[in-house]
């Protein structure tokens, strides 16, 4: 993993400074896996096909901006992901979906009596929890928090196994639920459950 992550980088370097053979091989290397994520939520090869083109011609003319990038793969797949969800809310409007989410997660934590604290110390609280958390379990719960993605797509980006990701993302939870014990009501002493553990990540989530 790390040498194909240094392989990336120095290919994203040299797509930077105008090498169109380095753009040429992540086109070859990327195309294929990026064009299986796509059709994931396009369900349409065409529209699988024009978002992940679409991508690559970004990269190319976009390339000065490269350097900004420090886990390519990551972006990469983030940005087919992105791009597709919002055809789908285009065709869709899945926004309607959303809020129903939202205003339901917030009633759950509107009904708990530990969550009496200002939402606003509670959420600084978590941040630094967060933070504090070993890097690759911070990035799943991130990828996972703050992108959406879905226990099988970060272990596609990230090229670990679907268990590894559900494992760092329980105790991710559960150091989270430890970290702000005095504001949940939440008592480390006390057992909880990976399936508990993991029925608390929405609640996290709206914070």
């Amino acid at each position: 993993m790390p040498e194909q992550k240094e392989k990336i980088l120095s290919l994203f370097r040299e797509i930077q400074n105008g090498n169109k053979l380095a753009f040429n091989e992540l086109f070859l290397m990327y195309y294929p896996k990026l064009l299986t994520f796509a059709k994931q939520y396009t369900k349409n090869q065409e529209s699988a096909e024009e978002i992940t083109s679409e991508l690559f011609v970004k990269i190319w003319i976009k390339r000065a901006g490269l350097f900004e990038i420090l886990n390519p793969e990551v972006y990469l797949f983030i940005a087919i992901k992105n791009a597709c969800l919002n055809l789908i809310r285009s065709e869709k409007k899945r926004s309607q979906f959303f809020h129903e989410e939202l205003h339901q997660s917030i009633a759950l934590c509107s009904d708990d009596d530990g969550l009496k604290m200002e939402n606003q110390e509670l959420k600084k609280q978590l941040d630094l929890a967060v933070k504090a958390l070993p890097e690759q379990r911070k990035l799943i719960f991130k990828l996972i928090k703050e992108d959406g993605l879905k226990a099988q797509e970060v272990a596609l980006i990230l090229n670990i196994s679907v268990r590894t990701v559900e494992n760092q993302l329980y105790k991710a939870v559960k150091a989270l639920a430890e970290a702000i014990s005095d504001y949940i009501g939440y008592h480390p002493q006390k057992r909880i459950s990976k399936k508990q553990a993991l029925s608390d990540l929405p609640l996290l989530f709206f914070l």
